[in-house]
């Protein structure tokens, strides 16, 4: 008896977290609208490399396939299309203000938008 009974609960918690949003639970991203700076991950991780100083450069190591970041205020994201990179379409874009809008997720302290659309 008490077995099924601790079984229904744990059934019954698990539809009501797979129901809630994902800063109850933890794993589903939630879909947003962000606006920042198009910066080369790999430039800005390492000297905080951004603006119009730093565009030729940012635009060269996107184009040579490095990760692509969105500086929203004082956060940074991962930017990443469907399971694919945007490295063509936010190219030109580097140093450049720019909204996306996708799927944002965090895990460890990384912050990630995916599924981004460049918003006109």
């Amino acid at each position: 008896m008490k077995r099924s009974s601790l079984l229904g609960s744990i059934t019954i918690a698990a539809a009501l977290c797979a129901s809630l949003t994902s800063s109850t639970c933890g794993y589903a991203a939630e879909e947003k609208t962000l606006t920042g700076e198009v910066v080369d991950l790999m430039c800005y991780l390492d000297n905080g490399a951004k603006g119009d100083g730093h565009k030729s450069c940012a635009e060269k190591c996107i184009k040579a396939g490095g990760p692509i970041g969105l500086l929203s205020g004082d956060q940074v994201y991962l930017v990443v299309g469907d399971h694919k990179t945007l490295n063509e379409e936010l190219g030109p874009h580097a140093a450049k203000t720019v909204t996306l809008k996708g799927k944002v997720s965090e895990r460890s302290g990384m912050k990630m938008i995916s599924d981004a659309k460049l918003q006109k």
